[in-house]
């Protein structure tokens, strides 16, 4: 049991035991860290102390809804199997498989039952089967269409507006050093500030930004007033991996301002998820404000 109970925990209390780590490393406090350590024992511990001993008294008895628990859970399974792959994964097989997902889940909601069980929660449960079938039916619509986005899958029918803004300012893209290094030192060449952008088609959070950061107004006018130099890593090869060490790069999203010298002011290199107020602020260091 206690071998079974290690794989369970083991991910579980990673993280959490990785930023306790974290935190003494940088205070050096040894005293905190020995309690912080401690309760971390205690709080991945004693549940399961209590679960072994009392299990049958604590635990709700076995019954009929242990398998809409089973069912819930699968579906969950299915969807985080399914957001993991949407990395890799072309945007139409993303948006078809997603769809086939919702529709199988309003299936089991019971939204296509000749004898719909009564009461709230099965009125509940169809609703939200109905709501499934919905989104379900707009990512096949997208999909036909051209849609990338399962979170805006009617966007190609909005074509005629996104053609109406066109991008205030020009984006260089580079896959290897050469590329890189040769892009920063035209930018440094004409007086440009740079911003290099380092992404990915698998990575979520670009696909934020580029949707909310740089379609903001005033990020996308900042954003002509320098070079934008986006780093491709899709390919995670020995040339992706070398690009991100000569630049002490972890993994995309990582944003490098350098100014009009190609030097990177101190403060500004924004890692992760970022909102245009954070971009807008490093813009201008690197433009010397």
């Amino acid at each position: 049991m206690g071998f079974v109970s290690a794989l369970i925990v083991g991910p579980c209390v990673t993280a959490p035991l990785a930023g306790a780590l974290l935190y003494i490393a940088q205070t050096g406090d040894l005293a905190l860290g020995a309690g912080a350590l401690f309760a971390l024992g205690l709080g991945k511990g004693v549940p399961l102390i209590m679960f072994g001993t009392m299990g049958a008294r604590l635990l709700p008895k076995a019954g009929p809804w242990m398998n809409r628990v089973k069912a819930v859970f699968g579906f969950l399974f299915l969807a985080t199997a399914w957001w993991l792959g949407s990395r890799i994964l072309p945007p139409v097989v993303t948006l078809v498989t997603g769809a086939a997902l919702l529709l199988m889940a309003a299936a089991a909601l019971g939204l296509f039952q000749r004898d719909p069980a009564h009461g709230l929660g099965a009125r509940m449960a169809r609703v939200a089967g109905l709501a499934a079938t919905v989104w379900g039916v707009m990512l096949l619509v997208g999909a036909g269409a051209g849609a990338t986005d399962p979170l805006q899958p009617l966007e190609p029918f909005g074509g005629v507006r996104a053609a109406a803004a066109p991008p205030d300012y020009t984006e260089t893209v580079v896959t290897d050093e050469a590329g890189l290094r040769q892009a920063t030192a035209l930018a440094s060449q004409s007086g440009r500030p740079s911003l290099v952008y380092f992404t990915a088609d698998w990575c979520v959070s670009c696909k934020v930004i580029e949707r909310e950061v740089f379609e903001d107004p005033e990020v996308r006018a900042r954003l002509g007033e320098v070079s934008l130099i986006k780093v491709d890593v899709t390919k995670t090869d020995v040339e992706a991996r070398s690009l991100m060490e000569a630049f002490a790069v972890v993994g995309p999203p990582t944003m490098i301002f350098l100014d009009a010298e190609a030097r990177e002011p101190a403060d500004t290199r924004i890692v992760g998820e970022t909102g245009a107020k954070g971009v807008l602020d490093a813009l201008t260091l690197a433009q010397g404000g």
